[in-house]
């Protein structure tokens, strides 16, 4: 391929200088751009297929490709620059030196992949779910209403004078007993606190009911958070104890 004083040398990755054989290292980009561009002679390849290469998605950015037409057209030099032709609103199109004038630039594009027309196809049909999407969820809402979160907060004070807020967070209304029996059990043991580092503590219990979180939040500049969750795959859970409370020292 006719590059003036230059001659590409896909394999190593350089433009080799035909008159003081000096080669010039391409970047990632450059070697790229140039490699579908030479491959493809007279086809118009746009911002988004020179950025992809031989893969489905990009490889490189589109500011990437400009960049490297730029400086592929600055190494080259004239006249061998002229060869890589900007196509508008297209994209870049390589046509070799000795091309008749006035021929005007192809406007080809590359043979679609099957993957990539079965994605369009795929593409097509959320395009319609979407469309169909809020009438399908205002008939859906009638007959379904998700719960609000219920919330629920107690303050406890300890001997330090200290003020702990137990706040019950749960999506189900119906566990909203359960919750208050595990927040009755903490509040019971802040009280009893000498000091605790904790302001606030944050009960979550999965929907489920199989775990729950408990999520304590420091005060002062470190805003320390503690996190703890327990597991209770039985009928009938237990998550707080006295004995649990202990062995966690959750006052600390």
């Amino acid at each position: 391929m006719d590059l003036g004083q230059y001659r590409f040398i896909p394999d190593q990755g350089c433009l080799q200088n035909l008159d003081s054989g000096e080669n010039k290292l391409l970047t990632r980009s450059e070697l790229l751009v140039l490699n579908q561009l030479i491959d493809n002679p007279g086809v118009t390849l746009s911002k988004h297929q020179l950025s992809c290469g031989t893969k489905e998605a990009p490889v490189i950015s589109e500011s990437a490709v400009v960049k490297a037409i730029f400086t592929l057209r600055h190494t080259l030099g004239e006249p061998a620059a002229s060869c890589i032709h900007t196509v508008p609103k297209e994209g870049y199109q390589f046509v070799p030196l000795g091309t008749p004038e006035g021929q005007p630039p192809k406007v080809e594009s590359r043979k679609l992949s099957p993957k990539f027309v079965r994605t369009m196809q795929i593409l097509s049909v959320v395009a319609v779910l979407l469309v169909s999407a809020p009438l399908l969820y205002q008939t859906l809402s009638h007959h379904y209403q998700s719960p609000p979160i219920s919330t629920s907060v107690q303050e406890v004070h300890n001997e330090f004078g200290q003020v702990i807020q137990i706040e019950i967070v749960t999506s189900s209304q119906a566990n909203i007993r359960a919750m208050q029996k595990y927040s009755d059990h903490l509040t019971n043991h802040f009280a009893r606190c000498v000091y605790s580092p904790w302001k606030k503590v944050k009960l979550a219990l999965s929907h489920d009911q199989q775990m729950l979180n408990i999520t304590m939040f420091g005060e002062g500049q470190s805003r320390d958070i503690r996190n703890m969750k327990i597991s209770d795959f039985r009928a009938s859970p237990e998550f707080i104890n006295p004995s649990w409370l202990k062995q966690v020292s959750i006052c600390e």
